[in-house]
This record gives structure tokens, sequence and C-alpha cells, in this order.
């Protein structure tokens, strides 16, 4: 013998359309108590365009491991073979975008003076030149300044690997990069007319806690991160 469903289905459905109608008395109850406070710009904004941006990406840059250097056009060169004898590196692997504000001739220029200094430069991208070199230099889409964030993409002539595999990493930054935050970055790519192939967000060296929770840096990447900061 079937029991009939109908009336417990009925009784169900009677309940949680009370429980609704409930809820929607509360909420208008809370509506006409308290409104809800906008979201405006600055009530979100940590970092915006009128600050001194250099100083604040140095300052939140360091405070998460990466070690910044302030250059001019004229020294940066000078101190990437500084940052490179502190750390004994000798196959350097050079990935400057020629689209960025450096471009092709600095690139060359570089590869140069690193050789007149007794490094050995390149700019190939193959896997076994990215795992056995011992540093690599490149420039960065972005850097943006409320994280200390130096933001490095992928495409044709730019291998993802240049900013993950090498153990020292130096990043070449101009003030003329630097955002004032994350959205400001993705405003600035929404505006490009096509987007990278990959984009690395690298804030700090690389670090892991995944073995019973010891924070450990250098196992994935990069021990050793470096911002040279051209000012013009």
């Amino acid at each position: 013998m079937n029991a009939d469903r109908s009336e417990p289905r009925a009784s169900a459905r009677a309940a949680m359309a009370a429980f609704i109608d409930a809820l929607r008395r509360r909420l208008r109850d809370f509506e006409s108590r308290a409104s809800l406070p906008q979201e405006l710009e600055q009530t979100v904004r940590q970092v915006v365009a009128s600050d001194d941006l250099p100083t604040r990406f140095t300052q939140a840059a360091t405070s998460v491991g990466l070690e910044v250097h302030p250059a001019s056009p004229t020294d940066w060169m000078d101190l990437i073979g500084d940052i490179l004898r502190k750390h004994d590196a000798h196959s350097v692997v050079v990935q400057l975008d020629t689209d960025s504000p450096l471009g092709k001739r600095a690139a060359t220029e570089l590869g140069n003076r690193l050789t007149a200094d007794g490094f050995a430069p390149t700019t190939a991208l193959d896997d076994e030149t990215l795992f056995s070199a011992d540093a690599a230099i490149t420039s960065v889409a972005a850097a943006i300044a409320e994280t200390g964030t130096i933001v490095c993409t992928s495409g044709p002539g730019l291998a993802r690997g240049a900013s993950l595999l090498p153990p020292v990493h130096v990043a070449i930054v101009q003030t003329s990069q630097l955002v004032p935050d994350q959205c400001d970055y993705f405003d600035q790519l929404a505006g490009q007319a096509g987007l990278p192939a990959n984009i690395n967000l690298i804030t700090g060296p690389s670090k892991t806690a995944d073995i019973e929770g010891i924070l450990v840096t250098g196992v994935h990447g990069p021990r050793h991160v470096h911002v040279v900061l051209v000012s013009p």
C-alpha cells in the first residue's frame, strides 16, 4: 500500500515559504536600520598614483625578501655585475623584452658588458640552459608598489622559466613601470591588444612550508631575487 506523500510535501513547501518570507522581512528591517557603506575607491586603496611609488615599492619588496638596488640609466649595468659577483655567478641568461622600456639595444649592450667583465651571458632559452644557468637577468611587464611584486610575462621570445629556474634572478624595473596596486596592473593589461601567454606575479624569493610547516626559501625557484630599480 502506497502512503500518500502529498501532505508532507505540501507542509515542507509551506515551511520553506515561511522561512524565506521571514528572511525577506529581516533583510528589509536591516536595510531600514542601517545602509551598507558605499564601496568608495579611497576605502579600498592603500596606494594611489600620487604616492611616492619607488619608495612604497622598495619598502614592500624589502619586507618580503627582495633586494632592491636603486640605479640610474648610467650605472644599472655596473650594479648587475656587482650582484652577479656577489653570488659567484658565471653563466647568465639574459632575457630583456624588446617591447620594454629597455629594448633590444640595451640587451645587446648588457651582453657585451657582461662578456667583457668575465661572465658568460646567453640568450638561449632551452630547458637545459635555464636549468644549468647560475643566474637570469630579465625585464618585467610591471611592478606593483603596494605589495612589492614584480610581474613577469611569457610569450614569443620570453621564456617563463627565465624568472623561475635559475637560483638567482635579477629583474630590471624602470620607475615608469611602477603601478600603485594589482588592480591598476590588470586595468593596464585590459587595454592591451593581446594577452601574454603566462603572467607570473613574483613577491619575494621562492618559498615553501609544505614539510612540517617549516619555511624554506629557494626550493622551487630562485633563492635570491634582486630588483635593479632604474630611475630616469
